[in-house]
């Protein structure tokens, strides 16, 4: 009896110690292969997902640039005559020059006043009050007004007043032969312009 029961608790003990055995066995391959295998394809699936989604950043990225690219050469153009609508700080004798010789062409007197410069929001360029007065015949004082639209500078004309000069005006005498000989009454209808106007300069 005390054989067979030594014998029966042997064998429990052996199939204990069995299953023991093959669950730490078990335990290990999970916990050293499994979980960190486990854990490689998680970090793996992560990587690919940011990497996906950094691709599609690019994509769009590049989808933009190139949008932005057929945009900037359309409005190219337009761009550099939006430049040419800026008087340069350095070059106002080319643009006092450009008034004197709508003037002259359109023969009328004209005196010009720039204002200082005004503060404006914008750093890039600064706004000056233009003023003008003119003295001619009324269609030359019409045609020197359209001259100075086809300006390529901005003149956004803010005030605009026409008067009479005050009956016929007398032009010098011209020297003829080298002696002087007076020069005929202008004709009555000269008129006085007086224009005060915004400038762009950069």
């Amino acid at each position: 009896m005390d054989s067979s029961k030594y014998l029966k608790f042997n064998l429990k003990n052996k199939i204990t110690a069995s299953l023991a055995g093959f669950l730490i066995v078990i335990l290990s391959l999970i916990y050293f292969i499994v979980i960190p295998t486990v854990r490689e394809i998680k970090a793996m699936g992560q990587s690919i997902e940011a990497q996906r989604e950094d691709l599609e950043k690019k994509y769009i990225k590049g989808q933009s640039l190139k949008q932005l690219t057929k945009n900037l050469n359309e409005i190219e153009p337009k761009l550099e005559l939006l430049d040419q609508i800026f008087i340069n700080k350095n070059r106002e004798l080319e643009f006092i020059t450009s008034l004197e010789d709508k003037a002259e062409n359109n023969q009328i007197s004209q005196k010009i006043n720039l204002s200082p410069p005004q503060a404006t929001k914008s750093q890039d360029f600064q706004k000056i009050d233009l003023q003008l007065s003119t003295t001619g015949k009324f269609t030359k004082q019409l045609k020197y007004l359209i001259d100075l639209e086809s300006l390529n500078y901005y003149i956004n004309m803010k005030t605009l007043e026409l008067s009479s000069s005050g009956g016929r005006q007398t032009a010098p005498n011209i020297k003829n032969n080298g002696q002087e000989t007076p020069a005929p009454e202008n004709e009555p209808n000269n008129i006085n312009l007086f224009v005060i106007a915004d400038t762009y300069w950069k």
